[in-house]
């Protein structure tokens, strides 16, 4: 947990321009730009475009089809790969999200006067998208682009509850990073989680990943049904009374099913 100076100190950090960039990952990606807006060049016009060599162009070229970003036709002219566009459907879903998100976030911090915390499931890890910082002087410390686990938390373990059988399979393969006291050891005590959140629709998180704090998460789905991300309210453990439970349970459960239908969801009852 981490007094608002300290939240204001991390910001001041993140916000800080960068003193060093990747020159050849910056060279990279104006070319993956050029072939985006100008499809079918080859790489004297990529290189031409771009004012890069066109030996530089070619290897970069060459690497992006090896990773299926870009493909090269018999003549050697270029288009977006099949890496491409699943990064782009992956950004757009993103994006998507994130706007549906705001003002159910915003919402929701109102009410609870707590964290607000909307994760992704990104592979085996938790990636956190978008935050509301409780404006109490005593909060958890919240993120953007905070990756963590998914076997320890309130959203990350929703996501695992709802997430295909084989990342499930991956994370019980491994040793359960154990972060307090409270983190579940094992398939023993995380299965049982898993089958709860699944049948009530929420998990309550008490201190397996941070010590004194709660989390109390819900899934949030897509069209299609499928649970896309977590939303969460998260605070010290000493301000989560008997009543204040029961409140943050019922509106984390119902901004996510407003999220939900934002972003096209509906049930049997709302189609019918």
């Amino acid at each position: 947990m981490k007094k608002s100076s300290e939240v204001t100190q991390t910001t001041a950090v993140q916000t800080a321009a960068p003193e060093y960039g990747i020159t050849a990952l910056a060279s990279a990606l104006e070319v993956l730009n050029a072939v985006g807006e100008h499809p079918g060049l080859r790489a004297r016009q990529l290189a031409e475009l771009t004012g890069l060599t066109k030996s530089k162009v070619f290897r970069i070229v060459r690497t992006l089809e090896q990773s299926g970003y870009v493909t090269l036709d018999e003549g050697h002219a270029c288009t977006l790969g099949s890496g491409a566009y699943l990064l782009g459907k992956r950004a757009e879903q993103q994006w998507s999200l994130s706007r549906a998100a705001t003002p159910i976030l915003d919402t929701l911090a109102e009410l609870t006067r707590e964290n607000v915390h909307l994760v992704v499931r990104q592979g085996l890890h938790s990636l956190v998208v978008d935050v509301r910082v409780s404006p109490q002087p005593i909060r958890m410390f919240a993120q953007v682009g905070r990756v963590g686990p998914l076997h320890a938390g309130g959203t990350p373990k929703v996501l695992l509850a709802y997430a295909p059988e084989a990342v499930l399979e991956a994370v019980l393969s491994e040793p359960l990073s154990q972060y307090t006291g409270a983190t579940p050891k094992g398939s023993g005590d995380l299965q049982p989680m898993l089958e709860r959140i699944r049948r009530d629709g929420y998990h309550l998180a008490i201190s397996d990943l941070d010590e004194d704090t709660f989390s109390i998460a819900a899934p949030v789905r897509d069209v299609q049904g499928q649970v896309i991300a977590a939303l969460s309210v998260a605070g010290p453990l000493m301000r989560l009374t008997d009543d204040k439970r029961l409140d943050f349970v019922r509106l984390v459960v119902q901004q996510a099913q407003r999220l939900s239908g934002a972003l096209g969801y509906r049930t049997n009852a709302q189609q019918s």
